[in-house]
């Protein structure tokens, strides 16, 4: 141990993991009452440590003092702060009665305001709902994590489906002592959630617990959430009124098994199709009060720096919410109350604004998914002849001379979209490096797996993307990568460029 004071030996003695600096990601934490993550959380623990931290050790005097070509973020293309949240924010600033603490469960205003959109948009229990069912956090990641608090106990499950956000997965075993188990998605589905399959694997799941835990505890573990996420992370998949079916069977299924929805919407006001949003459970009435809905601003309103999320569910959730806020923190921020009151109000400005804001988003969002797929798998995967051309004309543009552009134009080689995986929401995209097993670096390093896929690529080019197994891929046996398209065009055509680069490499 260093040589510092009685105080922070024992200190360090109770957190090991605060002895030495790390560089890249800080420490993911432990499960309560467990030594390690379960099985399918340290998968992602591992994933993740690389991704993070233990590429650091690979850089070589090849790629030193370069800039990390970075794919892996989970940061929204830079836009400016929706004109409505500033306007509000500035509001409040200028009020001059900042000398008040807020209530725990923020300020009523913004309640007020968020309930008549949320009405407005369908959002519904026996006919209204009210500013109690509404309770704002400090971004839905602490909104996930305080839920898993109240409605979880120790052995308790949180079904999520693979792939998922690889980051949720530790907060019901860090918050709860609780334990995540999978619900894989496939293509035969499309990649959307099989109704079918979601209640074949709570009774498999409550099985299993009832016999490792009946007559242990005081009660018998059960599953006690499903995480829906809809738009999808990462896949993109939208249900919306054209999958009402589907959703209404989702809700139905985990009604009757006891199971909340924690209907995850961040993703929501990135659909493509403006005029099929995804479709929130928490619409259906009858399924309102299992519903848990978790949304905010990071994703889509160009407010992810000051972490603003809320809460929509029965007042039962929302007090417990509530609760915890006062419990650890005495009140909850005026500022993220405000901000979403300008993002999700009723008022005809906020959807001029809306529509105004979005239109530009989306279609940027949309081109750049098309460059990234004329970088992977070649500009004549484009269909459409005029995009083709201006796609063309931009990786001219910018490919450095370092790059051979006709080779870029040509797509990177065995690599390919993952099938049928083409996103309806969002920034991210699923690419497939399978054809790449077995190839070899010109040094001896064999692409047998991800993770020395993901070394070959940093210690040639210093590329870094999120593996299929820090998000629960489903097939283990692909070699899967998670890329983003948030990026601005030019690094795009840089960062993909010079994986083709090294990608041709091996043999």
């Amino acid at each position: 141990m260093t040589n510092l004071n009685e105080s922070l030996n024992r200190t360090i003695e109770n957190h090991p993991e605060l002895e030495h600096s790390v560089r890249g990601l800080p420490n993911l934490g432990k499960p309560q009452n467990e030594d390690s993550f379960s099985p399918e959380v340290k998968k992602i623990q591992d994933a993740f440590s690389l991704y993070g931290n233990d590429l650091y050790q690979l850089e070589n005097d090849r790629i030193k003092g370069r800039s990390s070509r970075s794919l892996g973020g989970g940061s929204p293309m830079k836009t400016e702060a929706f004109p409505g949240c500033k306007e509000e924010i500035l509001k409040l600033l200028l009020e001059d009665d900042l000398s008040d603490y807020p209530m725990a469960a923020g300020d009523e205003y913004s309640r007020q305001k968020i309930v008549e959109y949320l009405e407005k948009e369908g959002f519904q229990r026996d006919g209204r709902i009210t500013e109690d069912n509404v309770i704002f956090t400090v971004s839905t990641t602490q909104a996930f994590n305080i839920i898993m608090k109240i409605i979880a106990r120790p052995h308790d499950v949180v079904l999520m489906t693979g792939p998922n956000y690889g980051l949720f997965t530790f907060a019901p075993e860090r918050s709860a002592g609780a334990r995540v188990e999978i619900l894989p998605l496939s293509k035969e589905d499309d990649w959307y959630v099989n109704p079918e399959n979601l209640a074949n694997r709570i009774d498999e799941i409550n099985k299993q617990l009832e016999e490792n835990y009946q007559g242990k505890l005081d009660y018998v573990p059960k599953v006690v959430a499903f995480f829906n996420e809809n738009p999808h992370n990462p896949l993109g998949k939208v249900m919306n009124e054209k999958n009402k079916d589907r959703l209404e069977k989702i809700g139905e299924v985990c009604l009757n098994k006891g199971v909340f929805v924690i209907d995850d919407i961040i993703y929501r006001d990135l659909t493509f199709d403006r005029k099929n949003l995804a479709k929130p459970m928490g619409t259906y009435a009858k399924y309102f009060d299992n519903t848990i809905t978790i949304m905010g601003l990071s994703k889509s309103y160009g407010m992810a720096s000051i972490r603003s999320g809320m809460v929509v569910a029965n007042e039962v959730i929302t007090r417990g919410i509530r609760n915890y806020i006062f419990q650890t923190m005495d009140s909850s921020p005026v500022l993220q109350g405000r901000a979403l009151a300008g993002a999700f109000n009723a008022s005809l400005k906020r959807d001029k604004e809306y529509d105004n804001y979005f239109k530009p988003i989306i279609r940027e969002y949309q081109y750049r998914l098309q460059l990234l797929k004329s970088l992977v798998e070649g500009i004549d995967s484009i269909e459409d002849n005029n995009l083709r051309n201006m796609l063309e004309d931009e990786i001219r543009r910018y490919a450095k001379n370092d790059f051979n552009v006709t080779e870029i134009l040509e797509g990177i080689p065995n690599v390919n979209i993952v099938d049928r995986t083409l996103p309806e929401s969002g920034f991210f995209v699923m690419l497939d490096y399978t054809k790449l097993k077995g190839k070899e670096s010109d040094y001896g390093r064999v692409i047998s797996d991800e993770k020395e896929l993901l070394k070959y690529m940093y210690e040639q080019e210093k590329i870094k993307l999120i593996l299929g197994q820090s998000i629960s891929w489903p097939n283990e046996e692909e070699l899967v990568g998670r890329v983003t398209t948030a990026l601005p065009r030019q690094d795009l055509i840089d960062h993909f460029g010079a994986m083709n680069k090294c990608i041709r490499k091996l043999k």
